[in-house]
């Protein structure tokens, strides 16, 4: 439970500092994965540029987590438990959205473990299992928005805007395409991409089908 009798620590500027970088490093992971889904790429930015973005994004945004959770166990100010931080429901500081953001961080962990198992259970359903990950953002969202000191502030909420927005129009746009997402954004970048002397052997062949 915050103790309301004693001013802020420097380690609870910390926490908030780390959960609005945490919010904004999801976001970013979030739209370059659905960028990664759609196959999103030009001759001068490629896949594999996406998706060695994608994993530094998700690497980086595991060390703010553990920044922001660690913080809040070290602050006096706040004076969380381990319980409190790790177990949802348990704090009883705004329990609801304190359990939403304990239950995204969780999720981010289970999911960037998830890598290891792949091979184990199969890309087919890590792909399935990886779709969950559309629900990380909202959960985390509205755990900022539920706990956070600053959501009433207008620079607060200009950061929850441009975390969110993107995102948004992005899982939308990815939604509207369907299955045909992926190979629509595919074969848009390949056919305006100029047949050269090392393209694939397979591209040049579409391309020369297109012609005829």
């Amino acid at each position: 439970m915050v103790a309301l009798t004693q001013a802020p620590s420097v380690l609870w500027y910390f926490a908030r500092a780390a959960g609005f970088v945490s919010l904004l490093l999801l976001a970013a992971t979030v739209c370059v994965g659905v960028a990664l889904s759609l196959r999103l790429r030009t001759p001068r930015w490629p896949t594999f540029v996406t998706e060695g973005l994608h994993r530094y994004l998700s690497t980086v945004l595991l060390v703010f987590i553990t920044i922001h959770v660690g913080t809040l166990l070290l602050d006096p100010f706040a004076k969380f438990s381990v319980q409190d931080v790790l177990i949802p429901f348990v704090s009883t500081y705004r329990t609801f959205w304190m359990a939403l953001g304990i239950c995204a961080a969780e999720l981010v962990v289970a999911f960037a473990l998830s890598i290891y198992i792949r091979r184990l259970i199969g890309y087919r359903a890590w792909r399935v299992l990886h779709y969950g990950t559309y629900a990380l953002f909202p959960l985390s969202l509205l755990h900022g928005i539920g706990t956070g000191s600053d959501t009433h502030t207008w620079w607060g909420a200009a950061i929850y805007i441009v975390a969110g927005l993107p995102v948004t129009l992005l899982v939308f746009w990815r939604a509207s395409l369907g299955g045909s997402g992926s190979g629509a954004a595919s074969t848009e970048a390949l056919s305006s991409r100029p047949v050269t002397a090392t393209s694939p052997p397979r591209a040049v062949a579409q391309r020369t089908g297109q012609r005829r």
